[in-house]
């Protein structure tokens, strides 16, 4: 695909996601050797909520996998729909986790990120226009 053929929309809406591929590729690759540290720090972080480590310690081994597979997804730009619903769903889990935690500024910046999703899915082409 060659920029300069696109127009203004189709290449913010792509800018767009290649800058949250590479925020959630990031996400995941800072975390994997670090691993056992991340879940620790999950479980520490739920520890006097109501959500049962049962639940926390699957979850914090998933996360950075998913964010490292999701932001590859995005910037290779390959099943970008069934991708950004993913994300939705990883967002959503997150804010959750997030609420039992009363964390509200991350609860804030997580319902930006799902503003940000909503955008580049509403706005998103199956096929780029080119003019």
């Amino acid at each position: 695909m060659i920029l300069k053929n696109l127009d203004n929309k189709s290449l913010a809406i792509h800018l767009l996601r290649i800058s949250f591929g590479i925020n959630y590729f990031f996400h995941g690759i800072v975390r994997l050797p670090n691993l056992d540290k991340f879940v620790s720090g999950m479980q520490n972080t739920f520890k006097d909520t109501l959500l049962p480590e049962i639940l926390i310690t699957p979850l914090a081994y998933i996360i950075p996998f998913a964010e490292l597979i999701i932001g590859l997804l995005l910037i290779l730009n390959k099943f970008t729909r069934e991708t950004l619903i993913s994300t939705f769903a990883l967002m959503n889990i997150l804010v959750i986790g997030s609420s039992f935690a009363q964390k509200w500024d991350l609860v804030g910046l997580q319902a930006s990120y799902i503003g940000f999703l909503f955008l580049l899915l509403y706005f998103m082409n199956e096929k780029p226009k080119i003019n």
